[in-house]
């Protein structure tokens, strides 16, 4: 677990960290030189027994505020120090806009410096810090007056600090491993050492891991959380990972350790914002802006979507366009703010990460994000119910057509466990359908997809009049995977609404509907081809043979073809299924006594022409029953398979 220590430069927030941990966070010569933090400053503290939290110390000094920002990311409770000498400064303010905005939710007021003012003043400024901490997370919060050069105070300060620990309940990691790259260090005989703090997942000694963004990939060799040896490290811990692979092209602050394959970079971020209490200049649309996430500081713009300047107010959504790729994913927080004058404006929630092959209309946009929030509001994403959400929402939004639990996985950056189990809980809902081994899809877009092939169905059989369909004219500009086709027609099927025969389906209700007089002249269609032979009617003579109309025989011939009885060797060649398996078992049969088939003999072979010789053995091809070397055929390795 992780706390940290935030509040205005020089009020003492080191000093105290040193008291609690015995650790001089300023580990930077400049640092110690200014008595001013620069950098992050990390310490493990021990409560007692083998109960250990680390400490962050945060940079208070304006100009090093993203340090700041990078080192709340994962924390669980803060400690505001405030010198009572100074009392509520601008970094006070600031730095609680920022926990407040990164989602810390938990904290105590340490006011230090007591031993520099009078009782009077310790009483006056604390009141005035309850007034100021009214409308914030930490109302009502612990405050502890206490001296880090006298040490009064400090037993009551420490006590309260232990109590407010204990309290807390950890936030359960749910994600796949993701670290913001806060440090990095070559350490001779070692190499390469990543340090930072885990803001999802666990990880271990022979892990791999990628840089992202970076693409590069290593394995971890060792492993350090809170300065000692471990062969593994987890969420809200700090973390020093001893990774070679990256010796010759270290990683840098900004970059994010992840398991690979699963996080991606983006120049564009869908968000919901809220902008900090009192702020003096709106902020604009397409203003330029500094935005942070995890250690990540990046330059972009902002632009909102149904406002043309925000204030204070409830959150608004917008959208971030950044001038480099940042890794970052939907659910992480960020902070905005002004590069002059330098200052926090606003953060929040990521919603979206935009792809670039993405190019959705802004109405849609906006509609998905309010869908979003809607579908998330008040839900704990680390909760069973909120990885359940996650995994629903990723089917219904990104895995529209189905996906795999390893597709869900990297969609929500969760464990292929976690996800494999998520699926099961919503399977047993209703709100999740298997559609084949380790395949599913949301049940609502299912019915939709299946709604939509039935009205195929229906169309074809009474407005186009049709009595059988190919396989490829029910796809039709629907290019969907073969698990969801399949489960349709195993459905329709079920229906009876169509009967697959071969790579055609019958449409029973239509053929149920045939009149006499189109049942009788199917009939004589069928006696035709019967008595023909191989020397069968093309289907445009079928009209004078039989006196019917073209456009009525063609209807019926198509459906004597799709349901099997006919076979359409080519568009003017028909055969009666009969015949036709007659002139295959002869052709198997001459291939297995000679080894070969002379294209040139078969047609004495069924005494026939070369025409009908010919259409037959292309067709033969065709299935993969045969194949041609020249002007002779010799079956496939596995021709059985093939044969009508």
């Amino acid at each position: 677990m992780m706390i940290c220590t935030a509040g205005h430069v020089d009020h003492g927030k080191t000093q105290l960290v040193k008291l609690l941990t015995g650790c001089n966070t300023d580990r930077l010569k400049e640092e110690q030189e200014r008595g001013l933090s620069i950098e992050l400053g990390f310490a493990p503290c021990y409560l007692g027994g083998n109960r250990c939290v680390g400490v962050v110390d945060v940079p208070g000094h304006e100009k090093f505020v993203k340090n700041m920002v990078a080192g709340v990311s994962g924390i669980e409770l803060t400690v505001v120090v405030i010198a009572a000498d100074d009392g509520i400064m601008p970094q006070t303010i600031e730095h609680v806009e920022i926990m407040e905005l990164l989602g810390v939710r938990r904290g105590m007021v340490a006011l230090t410096k007591t031993d520099l003012v009078s009782p009077e003043r310790v009483c006056e400024i604390t009141e005035g810090i309850r007034s100021f901490l009214d409308g914030t997370f930490l109302r009502g919060c612990p405050i502890c007056a206490v001296s880090s050069e006298t040490f009064e105070g400090y037993p009551e300060f420490y006590e309260t600090l232990v109590r407010e620990i204990q309290s807390l309940e950890k936030r359960r990691s749910v994600g796949v491993f993701r670290m913001p790259v806060e440090r990095v260090f070559t350490q001779k005989g070692f190499g390469a050492v990543i340090t930072g703090i885990p803001v999802e997942g666990t990880i271990e000694i022979g892990a791999e891991v990628e840089i992202v963004p970076g693409n590069q990939t290593g394995k971890v060799r060792g492993i350090q959380r809170f300065l000692r040896d471990a062969t593994l490290g987890e969420y809200g811990q700090c973390l020093a990972l001893n990774i070679p692979d990256f010796s010759k092209r270290p990683p840098r602050r900004g970059q994010v350790l992840c398991v690979p394959g699963y996080l991606k970079t983006s120049y564009q971020f869908h968000v919901r914002l809220k902008v900090v209490a009192a702020l003096q200049n709106p902020l604009r649309n397409a203003e330029e802006i500094k935005f942070h996430t995890g250690t990540c500081e990046e330059a972009g713009k902002i632009y909102f979507f149904e406002e043309k300047q925000v204030a204070e107010g409830p959150p608004v959504l917008a959208t971030v366009v950044l001038h480099n790729p940042v890794a970052a994913a939907v659910h992480d927080r960020f902070i905005i703010r002004r590069a002059s004058p330098a200052r926090t404006v606003g953060g929040g929630e990521i919603l979206a990460v935009a792809r670039e092959e993405e190019r959705t209309r802004k109405a849609e946009v906006l509609q998905q994000l309010k869908e979003f929030v809607a579908f998330f509001e008040g839900v704990d994403r680390t909760s069973r119910e909120g990885i359940d959400k996650r995994t629903e929402y990723s089917l219904s939004r990104d895995q529209r057509l189905g996906g795999t639990a390893r597709d869900i996985a990297r969609a929500t950056l969760l464990p292929l466990d976690a996800v494999g189990e998520s699926v099961s809980r919503l399977i047993e809902g209703r709100k999740v359908l298997p559609l084949a081994d380790d395949y599913y899809i949301h049940s609502e877009i299912y019915r939709a997809c299946l709604s939509d092939v039935e009205g195929r169905v229906q169309k074809a059989s009474t407005q186009d009049k049709l009595l059988s369909v190919t396989i490829s004219d029910l796809h039709r500009d629907l290019n969907w995977p073969a698990p969801l086709w399949n489960r349709i027609q195993e459905d329709l099927e079920r229906g009876n609404l169509i009967q697959r025969r071969g790579d055609k389906f019958v449409l029973p209700k239509a053929v149920q509907g045939l009149d006499d007089a189109d049942r009788d002249l199917m009939g004589r269609i069928l006696a035709v081809y019967e008595r023909s032979g191989f020397q069968s009617p093309r289907p445009d003579e079928l009209p004078g043979l039989l006196g019917a109309a073209q456009p009525r025989i063609e209807r019926l011939l198509g459906h004597l073809c799709n349901e099997g009885r006919l076979i359409r060797l080519s568009p003017l060649v028909i055969l009666s299924r009969n015949w036709f398996k007659k002139a295959q078992d002869q052709v198997v049969t001459i291939i297995r006594e000679k080894g070969l088939l002379n294209s040139g003999d078969f047609k004495h072979d069924i005494r026939s022409t070369r025409k009908y010789a010919l259409a037959i053995l292309d067709f033969l091809d065709s299935r993969r029953v045969t194949v041609r070397i020249g002007n002779d055929r010799k079956l496939t390795g596995d021709y059985s398979r093939y044969l009508i």
